[in-house]
């Protein structure tokens, strides 16, 4: 074994507990996935690090530890006779395809090479990685997800023709769902916005790898590729400088909402509502989107005037409007996304986990 003092600082294919370096050295041999090991001495648990790449493979990944050894996982083989195997003439045999660990009916072939993996798979159209575990063109958050990623951030995700674009991907705010950010903006900027229906194409800080909260919103194609990728639509306030929150949030099935059509003063049924604290499961509040005037949902009169079942006028005397269409004299500073020029408003589609 090839000892080094900088480990692979990779994400471990497995992290188990070893007397020594050779026995880590052994579990590694026994791994199909495992190509090195990293072998922490200085702790007695969790100290055998199987890694699923070497530092042939990743050498940026190479990275000094205090008590940290590295190892490649020494190979050699033989044919029958024993004479050294010969890549150029013989049919390479470890039994890694034993079971079969390709997924997505990927198809796999054992691999002799001592410095690189030890299968590989030929996968299907849409998938990728060493077992066909990834998939090739992420559509939306979800896949993102799946293909790995559990941190929130900026992703490449695909449309139908297979060009990328940047999304900002929420993964971890709610267990339940993975949300695609598809417009935010601060209240100071509301002129950008107050007239722009979601149906109209108006890309801003679109191709940034970092999110402009004050200022941003996809293009009209991509949204729309989201949406048919989606399950839901969310509206948040300040999610970026305060954190998640219940208070001043709204979502509902897309299949009741759709954000690419015109209408005035509706009664939209959310699956959650919640304004300045007042909240309603499963019900209606009063939602505007004409010609000339942005998402908004109208608080004020959703139920005196118009029937739907949200009452939010406790708290307030004056109309309001929330979540779009920040017109003088019709914001309150209860309200999240309006309680400063610097709050911000976030639109959303998204997928549950579940499906």
């Amino acid at each position: 074994m090839l000892s080094m003092t900088t480990p692979l600082k990779v994400t471990w294919l497995k992290r188990i507990t070893a007397k020594s370096a050779a026995q880590c050295h052994m579990e590694c041999r026994d791994e199909c996935l495992c190509v090195s090991i990293n072998y922490l001495q200085n702790t007695r648990e969790d100290n055998c690090e199987l890694n699923d790449v070497n530092k042939e493979m990743k050498p940026a990944a190479l990275k000094y530890k205090q008590g940290a050894l590295y190892y490649d996982l020494v190979r050699s083989y033989s044919v029958e006779g024993g004479r050294r195997y010969m890549p150029e003439k013989d049919i390479c045999i470890n039994k890694c395809c034993e079971p079969d660990p390709c997924f997505q009916g990927g198809v796999c072939r054992e691999i002799c090479d001592p410095e690189t993996v030890r299968f590989n798979c030929t996968c299907p159209d849409d998938y990728t990685g060493q077992r066909c575990e990834k998939i090739k063109y992420p559509r939306n958050c979800k896949d993102i997800w799946k293909n790995g990623t559990l941190t929130s951030g900026k992703y490449r995700i695909y449309d139908n023709q297979n060009e990328p674009f940047l999304v900002y991907c929420d993964l971890e705010s709610e267990p339940e769902f993975f949300w695609a950010l598809i417009q935010s903006f601060s209240l100071e900027n509301k002129n950008h916005f107050n007239s722009k229906v979601f149906n109209r194409d108006y890309p801003v800080d679109e191709g940034s790898l970092e999110v402009d909260w004050t200022l941003h919103r996809l293009s009209l194609p991509r949204m729309q590729h989201l949406a048919v990728n989606s399950t839901h639509l969310r509206v948040t306030c300040n999610f970026h400088s305060q954190g998640f929150s219940y208070t001043d949030y709204a979502r509902a099935d897309l299949k009741n909402h759709n954000i690419f059509v015109t209408w005035r003063q509706k009664c939209k049924l959310y699956e959650y509502l919640n304004i300045r604290g007042i909240e309603c499961f499963n019900c209606t509040a009063l939602t505007n989107q004409n010609g000339g005037s942005s998402w908004f949902i109208n608080s004020y009169s959703s139920n005196k005037q118009f029937g739907c079942d949200f009452v939010g006028r406790p708290g307030m005397d004056r109309h309001e409007c929330n979540f779009g269409l920040y017109l003088e004299r019709l914001t309150n500073p209860e309200h999240r996304c309006t309680s400063a020029p610097s709050s911000t408003t976030e639109h959303w589609f998204g997928v549950k986990r579940d499906m």
